[in-house]
């Protein structure tokens, strides 16, 4: 049975007597999916929805429910544990909470690789449009195509009240966008989510056996990746592809790498070092993806990836592409998710870890209250990489000097002079000034009309406080989940 929410929605799909239908809706929320009480219990229902998900006919975001509203126990319930975070169930879940499209994903991650690519970028762009042409950009591991989103939603300045927020470039800025991967479903479904956009192509590719572009394409201006897609490549494959980016461009190209950090605090059981022209991959898990207390119902896929630091990684990409008389010119070099990455919560290769990122995407969450305590982090030292405890233990008294301060401020929000006074002098500035606004949004919060000031404006401010400090205070060590490196490369 359909639920009637627009007048205007389109029926795509039916399913079994049309007691199941699949509504596109809006541009947010673009499916709502609604099962009949028969259909709930019934296990070709869920074949078919794995199916559809599968096939991406469902998509991140996607709302799901039942006519009499209960997902306990039935078809429904099922899937919603399955894909946690994908889908939002109606008055049970929230899809910012867990899973691959959760709200560190959105409100962390994409958005710090959008800041930094966007710096980069921006000057190649004016010149294209001064010049009257588009940027031409290679995807390398496209995926379903996420890498697109992200280019057209660069942001060019910071957002203000009264100001327009500009981007860096649109569809109409990009002449050639080209999405290679190796996975067939993958690419079906990227042509499928990008098939309004004429400038998007995408083609299976094997990348472990370099571009393999065909003869006389033209050179691409920026070489892309994205979700640490260039770790599933050991050494030499990876070379293959650098040098064939080499051979492939033209006087100058823009090559930005999206790689998993070897010294995250997820897995300081691979903290041991790397061995000179070799590659070390490692497994890597996707249980994060199933929510709470899931992975251990199900098979979960686990794969070999390789791990990058930051001073290999830069050893590397400069001394393969010097190899190609190519100079190299390393723009920046950064760390993403440091406490926040996506095994902090499942602790399957560090059981020291704190749960962070769960609790952060609680901040992020509305009417959510968040235990603040969960967000302490306390560093284990590591006996063999000296670097790395000094790095952990700066971030680490910064981050709870944070966190400590809002519990603080929170609870004395009837005292005004506790709210103007000034953070301690022997804190760094980024971290004074973080406390500074964390205490001023605690006093100004009464003023405002929410349903809870703390969860909707306090919780939200301090998780961006937050994550304005891991940005700050990154050093690009691979001291995080990713590390993501922006590279000119010039010939001549």
């Amino acid at each position: 049975m359909l639920e009637n929410i627009d007048s205007q929605a389109e029926i795509i799909s039916e399913i079994r007597d049309s007691k199941m239908k699949l509504t596109n809706l809006t541009c947010d929320h673009p499916w709502y999916l609604v099962l009949s009480k028969e259909d709930s219990q019934q296990p070709d229902v869920w074949e078919k929805l794995k199916e559809l998900h599968i096939l991406g006919k469902i998509k991140p975001g996607d709302r799901i429910s039942t006519e009499t509203g209960d997902v306990k126990n039935n078809i429904l319930g099922r899937l919603a544990k399955m894909f946690a975070g994908e889908y939002r169930v109606i008055g049970r879940n929230s899809a910012g909470l867990f899973g691959k499209h959760d709200n560190v994903r959105r409100h962390w991650e994409d958005r710090f690789s959008r800041n930094l690519i966007g710096h980069f970028i921006s000057p190649l762009v004016a010149s294209k449009r001064q010049s009257g042409t588009g940027i031409r950009v290679l995807d390398l591991g496209c995926g379903a195509g996420e890498g697109l989103n992200i280019l057209t939603s660069l942001p060019q300045t910071q957002a203000t009240l009264d100001a327009k927020i500009e981007k860096v470039l649109d569809y109409q800025d990009i002449s050639c966008y080209k999405g290679l991967d190796i996975s067939p479903a993958m690419i079906d479904k990227a042509k499928d989510l990008h098939r309004n956009h004429p400038q998007a192509e995408f083609a299976v590719t094997d990348l472990n056996e370099g571009l393999q572009l065909p003869p006389g394409e033209s050179a691409y201006d920026v070489y892309f990746s994205s979700y640490a897609s260039l770790s599933h490549l050991n050494d030499p494959n990876l070379a293959k592809v650098l040098s064939d980016i080499c051979d492939h461009m033209e006087e100058r190209a823009i090559f930005v790498g999206d790689f998993l950090g070897r010294y995250s605090y997820e897995w300081p059981c691979y903290w041991e070092n790397s061995q000179e022209n070799e590659s070390t991959q490692k497994i890597y898990s996707m249980s994060y993806i199933y929510g709470p207390n899931v992975s251990q119902e199900i098979e979960v896929e686990r794969f070999p990836i390789r791990y990058w630091g930051g001073e290999e990684l830069d050893r590397f990409v400069n001394r393969t592409v010097a190899s190609k008389g190519v100079k190299v010119y390393r723009r920046r070099l950064c760390d993403r998710s440091i406490l926040v990455g996506r095994h902090m919560d499942t602790r399957e290769y560090n059981p020291d870890a704190p749960p962070i990122r769960a609790a952060v995407n609680s901040l992020h969450e509305t009417n959510c209250r968040t235990d603040l305590s969960q967000l302490i982090f306390e560093y284990k030292p590591h006996g063999t990489t000296l670097h790395l405890n000094r790095f952990f233990y700066t971030l680490q008294d910064a981050w709870n000097s944070l966190v400590y301060a809002c519990m603080d401020a929170l609870a004395e929000w009837r005292n005004p002079p506790k709210l103007v006074a000034e953070p301690l002098v022997s804190y760094q500035p980024v971290v004074q000034q973080a406390i500074r606004r964390i205490r001023h949004g605690v006093q100004q919060a009464p003023e405002f009309h929410l349903d809870d000031p703390r969860s909707n404006l306090i919780e939200p401010q301090l998780a961006f406080l937050l994550r304005d400090l891991e940005w700050n205070l990154q050093q690009g060590l691979g001291a995080a989940h990713s590390i993501l490196g922006v590279y000119e490369f010039h010939k001549g």
